[in-house]
């Protein structure tokens, strides 16, 4: 999560960075049009430049927005709304499945291209470094937040006000530690089950419990274990970063119910109770399969 006084913090991207670029308006606005020209004859020899700019109609209209977003590199005016539409313009890429690589070769030909108008019209090597070291900063920056769009934990927040800053931050901490607290219950959970565990071994062999329910009490912690480690290893990826699989909530649910089957088939009265639990465990075995298919694909 960023806010843009960090995202010019990373970059070192300071007024004077600002001031260089507006100075640069001018002369790139002269340039618009070649720029457009050359960028598609570029963006041509991808692959997929039909599927995803298929007629005239939608090539026209993307021109305008590249031309506007170009132009937009030299305002001198980078603020919060500036950022939101980096990111907007991120989410339609993702939304419309374009290779992240296509970006980013895209970026680093608009970077080449600027660079050689910089080259062609400033002579004075020291004032023409400044102004490409400026231009490297702007597109670089555009690059991480078009490309942040493409994770879909979301890297970048844009925050209106201070106030709201501290209350994501604070609610960022807050759901860290709620996943810390889960963890560590899970691994006590998993004590207490190993505990259960050890009790069914100790009152078949000192109690004379019933062998068969014995085995089946068994069965029965070991489908829990099963379930409640899979479901620890997620909450741990979780606090690494990555993103929460509702898989494992649906395979604790499956472990529970199959445990349930197991401890009333012993029991004939309750063959009705064993058909409506074993239809649960079909339907969710079905929704497990189906969350695993989709994310893999």
């Amino acid at each position: 999560m960023e806010t843009l006084d960090k995202i010019k913090l990373i970059y070192s991207f300071t007024d004077n960075d600002a001031s260089n670029l507006m100075q640069l308006s001018g002369l790139m606005g002269s340039n618009a049009n070649d720029f457009i020209s050359n960028t598609y004859s570029f963006i041509a020899n991808f692959d997929d430049f039909s599927k995803f700019l298929p007629d005239e109609e939608i090539r026209n209209r993307h021109q305008e927005k590249l031309k506007f977003w170009f132009m937009g590199l030299f305002s001198g005016t980078y603020n919060n709304e500036y950022l939101r539409k980096l990111k907007r313009i991120g989410e339609v890429h993702a939304e419309i499945k374009l290779p992240s690589h296509y970006v980013s070769a895209t970026m680093n030909y608009i970077r080449n291209f600027t660079h050689g108008i910089i080259f062609r019209n400033f002579p004075s090597s020291g004032k023409r470094d400044e102004l490409i070291a400026s231009v490297n900063k702007i597109i670089d920056i555009n690059l991480d937040i078009i490309i942040s769009s493409y994770i879909s934990e979301g890297k970048f927040y844009i925050a209106a006000t201070k106030f709201e800053t501290k209350i994501i931050k604070f609610s960022s901490k807050f759901s860290y530690i709620l996943d810390l607290s889960l963890v560590i219950s899970l691994i006590v959970a998993t004590i207490m089950v190993f505990l259960l565990f050890a009790f069914e071994i100790y009152n078949f062999a000192f109690g004379g419990g019933d062998f068969e329910s014995t085995v089946v009490d068994i069965l029965g912690a070991m489908l829990i274990v099963w379930a409640i480690r899979e479901l620890l290893e997620e909450e741990v990826k979780k606090l690494q970063g990555h993103k929460f699989a509702l898989s494992a909530f649906i395979g604790l649910a499956m472990a529970a119910l199959l445990r349930k089957i197991l401890i009333f088939s012993l029991v004939p009265q309750k063959s009705t109770e064993v058909a409506i639990l074993g239809f649960l465990v079909l339907v969710l075995g079905i929704v497990y399969w189906l969350m695993n298919k989709s994310s893999k694909s």
